[in-house]
């Protein structure tokens, strides 16, 4: 398998994660943020110093309001989603879970920018 095969693999995982989660949703054969996770990004950009303009700053956005929408929307426990986010921050490049979630932030900052352009 190449790494183009390997990197569309783990976005088509990725997607099919985050429809699982409710985090996005399909309409019209284009992925849109769900109402609920959309939410949560707009409540946090109103509240970030940056608000999103470079890739670097859409993805720290996606990374933390899919953490807060862990905790309000799929009821993981605040502290657990702390702990997450606290590890993901020191040791992400050595943890299994840091890439799913790094994959998940890819494609939520994907769609955002996307859809920020439509």
């Amino acid at each position: 398998m190449s790494e183009e095969d390997k990197r569309v693999e783990q976005a088509a995982s990725a997607i099919e994660d985050l429809l699982y989660m409710g985090a996005i949703r399909i309409q019209n054969d284009r992925a849109l943020l769900s109402p609920q996770f959309s939410l949560v990004a707009s409540n946090l950009t109103e509240s970030m110093e940056k608000k999103g303009e470079t890739p670097e700053e859409v993805m720290k956005l996606m990374y933390y309001s899919l953490l807060i929408f862990m905790n309000e929307y799929l009821r993981v426990p605040k502290a657990f989603t702390m702990a997450l986010g606290n590890d993901m921050e020191q040791h992400r490049n050595s943890m299994e879970s840091g890439a799913l979630v790094t994959t998940y932030v890819a494609v939520l900052s994907e769609i955002w920018s996307q859809n920020k352009k439509a």
